[in-house]
């Protein structure tokens, strides 16, 4: 009996000691509160330097919590974080040190800006999107799915349906997990990262963000020179200390060098750069950055019709196709000759391209033997902040010998039409970088580095803490509607549209919108009124369609789209025929007109015509509206025709319904009911149907959704995947 005892009392132990270890600050003067989360692994290996950095974070204002255990799930860090939470609710945010382990989302695409890989065609390693979203969101519900076989730190949650479906991070997140394929000792690495942070706290109290560089990639929206140089309005309202001098800001484009990428490491190796901006596309361990080089002779065009040709040829026999029928094909198609294809499998001539392919682009080994110093740098591309990977960008960034302590990156795919510098502009105020980035979160998007950083203010302030302490402050918020500074302002819009618990406040977004000098403001305004999806929002969207901002005529006319009002096509018409300047905001224009009853569209065209002054206007009109008809038929027609097909395979209806899910077809909304309504359709059609109106969620016709759904839910005939489905898009249309 005494041993039972005894061997019931070990049991005791061993539970106990596999519990999460939290140590308390040695602060407990400060409302404000952090937590660093980390493995055991890692803090036994780290452990003075994370004391350090533990210090230094105290001594920077932040009561800071360490939280260590073998981590089994990422359900069990949630759940450490959430008992931390409970205790104290002053928790601003939170960083993910060393080997946390990593959620993998699936049924959230709605919360990314463009990853929609089909979930059901595609590994689950390809087609979830890395989101630690699943630690800082707390009211959102996950399911357990599995864990990944070959990469055991990556774990598979869904989303359930009766979750809210719209991201508010209750604290901010940062990663701080070492690039493996950088070499070396993770643990080591980490360890001179924290010392780095730590160090850096007593500096950054005097130093104001005053050095900026910004830059734009190659084929960065359409290369819209408007889209361009329209950020400068907007960096001059985010970064006032930033225009004195002729280096303090610096503003680059592709097109002013090639190769550029020397010229951004020397940027980079800048020690008094606060802040840099890459404005690209990428890939996990790429960053694209010139493109192919102007054909301005003959040679130049030769050489690179050859690359073209060669590159295509090489893919078609990397399929299986035999080389010579695959170079008659392409002599015969171009009229090339035999000597056209001596170099095709020449390797001096594939060393040459090679090392012309890597002047035009940085690659992380490109810092494995350089160092970079802007204290923040934001990349916009698609990937180059995959944290979950053995490799990637941001985290080269990060950990070199350079003075580089935060990055912000995104683990999937990203839409280029998005306000990416949104709020950007409260680092100059002192907010910390992880406040800032919770204020603009997506699925995808991600901070790692030190989320604590933060620069010496313009002007004394507390927003930083008052935006965790005094969230619900409302009159705290209108007081700073008064600032002189567009992001402050745009931070008390925020903070009093988050506590409109009564959805009152949009009359008064529209008046700042129709009001306010500062572009940022405006774009802000129109963004918050998009969480109302009334009248107000959708005048906000008419007159934004030629507001001065090239960034809010863009993003208005894509949300004109998602609206489908009438009354947004003269204003539509106007950008898209005589606004064309603005490359991208037109080409937003045009997919929106898309959206529309063809009829409608082409009676607004004639409208425009019958008082326009426009030279050889008979002439245009008529390519106008007959290019307006054409995308009609071969796109808008054609999808809808084959979703509506029941003599097509399930395959082929879902690929064109998944088409619905960016292109929400509001003349077509009939036959959409109707699909899922249909028992004689199959299940998945069905269901990828209902996830397809999810998409409706700012549509004119939104709340004939809302019936629907909840007509057919109350249903007990549905299959429970397309009840599932129904409920999910009922709460996405109530958000």
């Amino acid at each position: 009996m005494k041993f039972i005892y005894t061997l019931l009392l070990g049991c005791a132990a061993l539970g106990a000691m596999a519990a999460p270890v939290v140590e308390k600050p040695t602060r407990q003067d400060i409302s404000v509160a952090f937590a660093i989360i980390t493995d055991n692994a890692t803090y036994q290996a780290t452990r003075p330097a994370m004391m350090r950095y533990r210090d230094a974070v105290q001594n920077d204002g932040l009561a800071a919590y360490i939280v260590r255990d073998d981590w089994k799930s990422p359900q069990d860090v949630k759940d450490a974080i959430k008992k931390v939470y409970s205790e104290a609710p002053g928790l601003e945010g939170i960083v993910l040190v060393g080997d946390v382990p990593v959620a993998m989302v699936r049924n959230a695409q709605h919360m990314t800006t463009a990853f929609k890989m089909n979930e059901d065609k595609f590994p689950f390693i390809e087609s979830s999107v890395p989101s630690d979203r699943f630690y800082d969101c707390l009211d959102m519900d996950f399911r357990f799915l599995k864990q990944d076989e070959e990469q055991p730190h990556l774990f598979y949650y869904e989303l359930t349906e009766d979750s809210p479906q719209r991201l508010n991070p209750t604290f901010y997140s940062a990663r701080i997990r070492y690039p493996k394929l950088r070499g070396g000792d993770k643990y080591e690495a980490v360890a001179r990262f924290l010392d780095k942070a730590a160090k850096a706290k007593e500096a950054m109290k005097n130093d104001r963000l005053d050095r900026v560089v910004s830059f734009n990639g190659h084929g960065y929206n359409s290369d819209c020179l408007i889209a361009w140089m329209d950020e400068e309005k907007a960096y001059r309202e985010n970064f006032p200390l930033a225009f004195n001098t002729a280096t303090d800001f610096k503003h680059w484009n592709f097109r002013m060098m090639h190769p550029m990428k020397y010229k951004l490491f020397d940027e980079l190796q800048r020690p008094e750069v606060d802040l840099f901006m890459f404005h690209e596309h990428g890939a996990p361990t790429t960053q694209y950055i010139n493109g192919s080089k102007p054909a301005m002779s003959d040679k130049d065009r030769y050489d690179l019709l050859k690359k073209s040709i060669y590159s295509r040829v090489r893919r078609a026999i990397k399929k299986g196709n035999p080389e010579n029928e695959v170079v008659e094909a392409f002599a015969k198609e171009y009229a090339l000759t035999d000597d056209f294809f001596k170099d095709l499998n020449n390797p001096e001539y594939w060393r040459r391209d090679s090392i012309e392919s890597s002047e035009i682009n940085i690659e992380a080994e490109d810092f494995h033997h350089r160092t970079t110093w802007p204290k923040i740098v934001m990349f916009d591309a698609c990937y180059n902040g995959s944290f979950h990977e053995d490799d990637y960008i941001a985290g080269e960034y990060l950990f070199n010998d350079g003075g580089t302590l935060a990055a912000q990156g995104n683990t999937r795919n990203v839409l280029q039409d998005r306000w990416t510098i949104e709020m950007i502009g409260l680092l100059s105020h002192g907010m910390r970088v992880g406040q800032y980035n919770r204020l603009v979160a997506t699925l995808e998007g991600h901070l790692m580095g030190d989320p604590t950083l933060r620069f010496a203010p313009v002007e004394a302030n507390t927003m930083s803490a008052d935006a965790t302490l005094r969230k619900t402050d409302t009159d705290y918020w209108k007081g700073l509607l008064g600032s002189p500074y567009a992001d402050v302002q745009s931070l008390a819009l925020r903070m009093l549209a988050d506590a409109d618990t009564d959805r009152t406040l949009s009359p008064m977004l529209l008046e700042v919108y129709r009001t306010s000098p500062f572009n940022t403001v405006r774009m802000e305004a129109v963004k918050l009124l998009s969480r109302y999806n009334n009248s107000d929002f959708t005048e906000a969207v008419r007159l934004g369609i030629n507001d001065p901002y090239e960034l809010v005529a863009r993003l208005s006319a894509d949300h004109a789209g998602n609206i489908g009002d009438p009354s947004l096509l003269p204003a539509l018409i106007l950008l898209y025929i005589d606004g064309n300047e603005r490359a991208r905001a037109a080409y937003n224009a045009s997919n929106s007109l898309s959206l529309f009853p063809i009829d409608d569209v082409v009676k607004a065209v004639e409208d425009y015509y019958a008082s326009s002054n426009r030279y050889n206007a008979v002439a245009e009109k008529e390519r106008v509206i007959n290019g307006l008809k054409r995308t009609h038929n071969n796109f808008v027609k054609r999808t809808n025709d084959e979703i509506a097909d029941t003599t097509l395979s399930d395959d082929k209806r879902i690929s064109s319904i998944r088409f619905v899910r960016n292109n929400p077809y509001h003349p077509y909304l009939d036959l959409y009911l109707g699909i899922i309504e249909d028992s004689a359709n199959s299940d998945a059609v069905r269901v990828t149907m209902a996830e397809a109106l999810g998409w409706f969620n700012h549509s004119v016709r939104r709340q004939e959704i809302i019936d629907f759904c909840n007509h057919m839910l109350k249903r007990d005939d549905l299959p429970d995947t397309l009840s599932a489905e129904l409920l999910q898009t009922l709460n996405r249309m109530q958000n």
